[in-house]
């Protein structure tokens, strides 16, 4: 997805909104513990990829599932507060940047310790 200013302002408006009606409307318990970490829209405005992770590692297939369930919803109550004919289609997709990094600091620790 090509990034402009508009779509950055309009990317970061649609990550504030999202974290707060998941924080202060969705039920879901599961899905209280996301942090979102990144939203990428494309150029039209018209899909937002949602980028979220979690420190409950062991629940990310539950947790997914309920933010799938809960893309209506939340689209619903963004439009509500944002001024702007339209919201997105949000797509949410696990962010495993943070598993990623440690997988990779740990091979690092164990190539130190084989070296020394």
């Amino acid at each position: 997805m090509q990034e402009t200013l508009r779509t950055k302002r309009f990317a970061e408006l649609i990550r504030q909104e999202v974290s707060n009606v998941i924080r202060d409307s969705v039920h879901d318990p599961k899905v209280k513990d996301v942090v979102i970490t990144a939203v990428k829209v494309n150029v039209d405005l018209d899909l937002a990829r949602i980028y979220w992770t979690t420190y409950n590692n062991d629940a990310l297939k539950g947790i997914q599932a309920g933010l799938e369930r809960s893309a209506g919803f939340i689209r619903k109550e963004i439009l509500k507060s944002v001024r702007s004919k339209k919201v997105p289609k949000l797509e949410f997709i696990i962010d495993d940047s943070r598993q990623e990094a440690d997988r990779i600091d740990g091979l690092l620790s164990l190539i130190e310790k084989e070296n020394h």
